[in-house]
């Protein structure tokens, strides 16, 4: 009974909920990790994508700024450092990948001026795209087994890494902009740096992985979700993971930071569940049920974590 009254206390319905029903089902969904866009979330959809701004003064105020038309089914949505609505005329800047392999960038002043350009194309699956905080390369990884990084000035491909496995996630980090984080399904992380063209550093747990992140907030430590398990990594010591603890029973899933670091938010399908865990004790602080998620995000500098379910933006305040 004690831990049911448990499970009871820490479970929370969402703090808001937004109904997208007439643009299709939500298929990923991305907040700005850069500082002047913070409040800008990209939705992505079937054949398009909604900009979507949060106003977080009093209430949490969700509005659709616009949507951008797309030409395939949307994998992956990563935000540009080069966003900003603080000044006119605005700018939005931003990567969409689609099950036909391509690369598209789109650019737009909410007026007028909107483009598309397609810089390029994977072999297989696009499974993630970041652009570093400096705003020199992107990004991006495929089921192809490989890593490509372009060059923002005139996006050129600059290099190309083998993986042994698909690539999983890419993530860069806020105070160390040229080194680049890669996570493989095989259950290797890797970084390189992207200047110089060569690897840095590799850690193994050798087991199947479905998502890893880089804290934005120490670039010390990093996340894996491996066949249900969170491990946190100390990457001055990697050869073992610091924490592990079992958060799901099924495998795959999505894992994302917290801003301070002091949170991981996960979410699994299969488990029909988000949770969020607390770094240091490990235990659970949050749990949610969802039905059909995307991936999680969290707002750039507030504790609101967003999860893009079936049709419904979920957010949560933690």
């Amino acid at each position: 009974m004690d831990s049911i009254e448990a499970v009871k206390k820490n479970s929370s319905e969402p703090c808001v909920i937004e109904d997208l029903t007439e643009h299709g089902q939500i298929l990923y969904i991305q907040f700005s990790p850069f500082e002047w866009s913070q409040d800008v979330l990209l939705v992505g959809f079937r054949e398009k994508i909604l900009l979507v701004h949060i106003d977080i003064s009093d209430k949490i105020c969700i509005k659709v700024l616009t949507e951008f038309s797309h030409q395939a089914r949307c994998t992956t949505i990563s935000m540009s450092p080069e966003t900003s609505l603080t000044s006119l005329p605005n700018q939005v800047v931003f990567c969409a990948a689609g099950n036909d392999f391509k690369l598209r960038i789109f650019s737009s002043d909410l007026d007028e001026n909107s483009k598309c350009l397609v810089i390029g194309k994977h072999a297989s699956y696009i499974n993630d795209t970041m652009f570093d905080p400096e705003n020199d390369y992107l990004a991006s990884t495929s089921d192809d087994n490989t890593v490509q990084i372009w060059s923002v000035d005139g996006y050129k491909l600059k290099c190309t890494f083998n993986l042994t496995s698909a690539g999983m996630n890419v993530c860069w980090h806020r105070s160390d902009s040229c080194k680049l984080m890669v996570a493989e399904k095989i259950g290797v992380i890797r970084f390189y740096n992207v200047e110089s063209e060569t690897p840095v550093l590799s850690i193994d747990y050798n087991k199947p992985l479905s998502s890893s992140h880089w804290a934005p907030s120490d670039r010390d430590f990093i996340a894996s979700l491996q066949l249900g398990e969170l491990l946190i990594w100390d990457l001055t010591k990697p050869c073992l993971p610091l924490h592990n603890n079992i958060v799901f029973t099924e495998n795959g899933g999505h894992i994302k930071f917290s801003p301070q670091g002091e949170l991981v938010a996960a979410v699994n399908s299969l488990d029909s569940n988000l949770k969020i865990i607390h770094v240091k004790s490990q235990t659970v602080k949050l749990t949610a049920a969802v039905s059909l998620p995307t991936n999680v995000c969290w707002h750039y500098r507030f504790p609101l974590v967003c999860v893009g379910d079936d049709f419904k933006l979920c957010f949560w305040k933690v």
